[in-house]
């Protein structure tokens, strides 16, 4: 009953109703509490789990960090500059990166706003990291199931380039990305944004080869950086990216497109207006390769200032030190020597090749320097690595010595066929001139004009060998020198450089003190936003001859041009305008052919030969023969022309009246025999007795002929001026060079034998 009357009472069903209601309730926040507190507990099992990983992992890490405190010893890779005398940039020096570095206050303004711009414009907001980027890209990154957003500041990114490992920076990686951030984040504890910025501009990679923003401006818009303008900026700015995709050389348009994003990011950013903006999108891309425009006529000189700093510094800081090497080239004088070259021998057509140095002899600075006629085809350098007979041109050492010794140029020796004696079991040493031409009695300065070989082996012999070894060292030749007699005539065993051969004759032109010569006046290097000096030359001279006696040398050396070998096919001093002196040089069947010659302020040796074989130069263009008053003079006239009209014309010095220089009488020199005495003063009686004979003859007078001297007994007297040329035939005398002249016949003085 108690039952039935409860349930007919709608009442007491509803409470019966709440208080289940009421229970499950209570069990459903029972459970929601119980999973709060499951998941409360499983995240901050995650995070501790998070951070133990992560202290995990940066411990692990930690022993393979690059450490911080290393970064100011460590140096970017520069690019080293070349300069001629001029302080022109001639050559750049540098390994895998072209890079030069430069203060910010050197970068335009417009780069660093469109760098910050499009690659991180939250760059003065953050430490290194900014997280807003990075959850950003972890999106991507999470989407995509690869590491497609990097979310990299300027720091991170300037990490990447200086302490990740070349090979390690573009392999996507969550380790490496976990090693920039962490060296990001202690970078920027101890640098300020604007080091920071600056050494970002110094390292990131624009594309072409150009590392840094002095680079890309100049490998772009051959400009320095601080004279960027805006467009260019933003191009710059936008090549980073993608440098393969967006190189203005390769695809403009593609540049273009992505320049105008940048600067569309500029204008969102407040960096410029919008004036400014549509100016810069609607301008064209106009880009200037900015390289070196290396001169083929140049290379040999670069090459040896190349070798020459990498013996004393190193490849490394040759590639990659960031030197300024500024050299004595003068790019005036070297197109002129080029230009020279290249008139007379053409090698590519079978031409002998040629070699030409110039130098200035008061300083020895090294002004022009042809090594060859294409460098690209060989790099082998004449003018200072081919050693080759010097021929008669070394007779002139020989000559100096004799004169150091106080012997007079009017010394004779007897132009003959000699036969000397080379001790038991040697073969002896024959001697002859050319053509078998012996001259008799003749003085040492016509010998040194007409080039006699025979004169000066003997003279040789007479002084001592080594003591002309050691002048021709003391000139200016290092190669190493035999005391052969063969020595005195060229016939070396090592041979000379047409470099040593300028030197030498320099010193002549110095009054007789020898300046080392040198290519490279100075070596600087950026520091510290300074030019620091490593090394610089300081010339320093030493004495081979007196004043005095450089001056008789070089009066017998003038004569050689005057009425000697050099006077066959020019009159140099006509054809360059003022005096000149020097020597012409040929070696045994034509091999090798030199004129080297001087005015004051000039110095300039010539060979023509074939530099990969000792091959007679016979048959040469019409010319019988190569020798040295042909070809090597051509070539020494023409540069010389142009190369004198930069010098005032200044003549030589004549030897002072102190000089005491004697006749040489012993060893192999020629004496005259006295003349016949005088017969005895008649007394006037036999003067009486002889007019009465002559008035009682027929009055016609009977003159006996005179007994002839016996061949070889009569000889002109010594003279103080150089004696006029022997019986030989002298050729008019032609002002067009001798290689394009007719060929001398057998008729024709005979050129150096030796």
């Amino acid at each position: 009953m108690y039952n039935s009357l409860f349930m007919q009472n709608p009442n007491v069903v509803r409470i019966g109703r709440r208080r289940r209601r009421s229970r499950n309730e209570s069990r459903l926040l029972q459970r929601l509490r119980t999973a709060l507190l499951l998941l409360c507990f499983a995240t901050i099992l995650a995070v501790v789990g998070m951070v133990a990983a992560s202290v995990s992992t940066y411990q692990a890490l930690a022993a393979d960090m690059p450490d911080l405190d290393d970064y100011r010893s460590t140096e970017l890779a520069q690019t080293s500059l070349v300069y001629d005398a001029n302080g022109k940039v001639v050559d750049q020096l540098y390994g895998v990166q072209n890079r030069f570095v430069v203060p910010l206050s050197d970068v335009d303004p417009t780069l660093k706003k469109a760098i910050i711009s499009v690659e991180d414009h939250r760059f003065h907001e953050h430490r290194g990291l900014d997280f807003e980027a990075i959850g950003r890209a972890a999106v991507e990154n999470i989407q995509s199931l690869s590491i497609q957003e990097g979310g990299s500041t300027l720091t991170q990114q300037l990490i990447k380039n200086t302490y990740i490992a070349q090979q390690e920076r573009f392999i996507p990686s969550f380790e490496r990305k976990f090693v920039e951030a962490s060296l990001a984040w202690q970078y920027e504890k101890g640098h300020s944004k604007r080091e920071i910025l600056e050494q970002y501009l110094n390292t990131v990679y624009f594309g072409s080869n150009a590392y840094g923003a002095e680079a890309a401006a100049r490998t772009y818009f051959n400009k320095d950086a601080s004279d960027l303008t805006l467009p260019e900026s933003a191009l710059l700015a936008g090549i980073i990216n993608l440098p393969g995709v967006y190189d203005p050389f390769a695809d403009p348009e593609s540049a273009k497109q992505r320049r105008n994003v940048v600067l569309g990011r500029m204008l969102e950013y407040g960096h410029i207006s919008k004036r400014e903006h549509d100016r810069a999108v609607a301008s064209k891309v106009v880009v200037s390769r900015g390289r070196v425009v290396y001169q083929n006529d140049n290379e040999y000189f670069l090459d040896a200032v190349r070798k020459e700093i990498a013996g004393e510094y190193g490849n490394d800081m040759v590639y990659e030190g960031g030197l300024k090497i500024y050299t004595t080239l003068d790019p005036v004088l070297q197109a002129m020597a080029s230009e020279a070259v290249d008139a007379i021998v053409n090698p590519e057509a079978g031409d002998p090749s040629a070699s030409l140095v110039s130098i200035d002899p008061s300083t020895g600075a090294v002004r022009a320097m042809v090594g060859g006629s294409d460098f690209d085809e060989v790099k082998f350098n004449l003018a200072t690595q081919a050693h080759r007979q010097a021929g008669s041109s070394f007779k002139s050492f020989v000559y100096a010595q004799a004169v150091h010794e106080g012997i007079s140029p009017e010394t004779m020796y007897v132009s003959k066929h000699l036969n000397i004696d080379m001790g038991e079991n040697a073969r002896p040493y024959e001697v002859d001139n050319y053509d078998f031409i012996h001259r008799g009695p003749i003085t040492l300065q016509k010998a040194l004009a007409d080039s006699d070989n025979t004169v000066f082996v003997q003279l040789a012999l007479d002084l001592g060998l080594q003591k002309v070894v050691e002048m021709a060292n003391k000139l200016g030749v290092d190669s190493e020198i035999d005391a052969y007699p063969s020595t005195a005539i060229g016939g070396l065993r090592v041979g000379v450089t047409p470099l040593e051969m300028a030197s030498a004759y320099s010193t002549f032109a110095n009054s007789g003190t020898h300046m080392e010569p040198y290519l490279v006046q100075k070596v600087t290097k950026d520091q510290n936003e300074e030019e620091q000096l490593l090394e610089e030359h300081r010339p320093f001279g030493e004495e081979a001859l007196s004043k005095d006696e450089a001056a008789v040398v070089t009066q017998a050396l003038r004569a050689v041009t005057e009425r000697g070998t050099a006077s066959y096919y020019h009159d140099l001093e006509a054809e360059i305008g003022r005096p000149a002196a020097g020597k012409t040089g040929t070696s045994n069947e034509f091999i090798d052919a030199w004129f080297v010659g001087f005015i004051p302020q000039l110095s300039t040796s010539v060979w023509v030969g074939y530099p990969n074989e000792r091959r007679s130069m016979v048959n040469v263009n019409g010319l019988p023969e190569i020798n040295g008053e042909n070809y090597p003079l051509d070539i020494w006239s023409l540069y010389m022309q142009g190369a004198a009209q930069k010098y005032p014309v200044e003549q030589f010095d004549s030897p002072g009246p102190d000089l005491n220089l004697e006749v040489k009488t012993d060893g192999r020199a020629y004496v005259k025999p006295p003349p016949p005495p005088e017969p005895p003063e008649k007394t006037t009686e036999e003067k009486t007795g002889d007019e009465t004979k002559k008035d009682s003859g027929s009055g016609d007078t009977v003159v006996q002929p005179e007994e002839p001297d016996p061949p070889g007994s009569r000889q002109a007297e010594p003279r103080q001026t150089p004696s006029a040329p022997g019986p030989d035939p002298v050729p008019p005398v032609q002002q067009a060079p001798a290689s394009t002249s007719p060929a001398p016949t057998s008729a024709s003085p005979a050129p150096d034998g030796g």
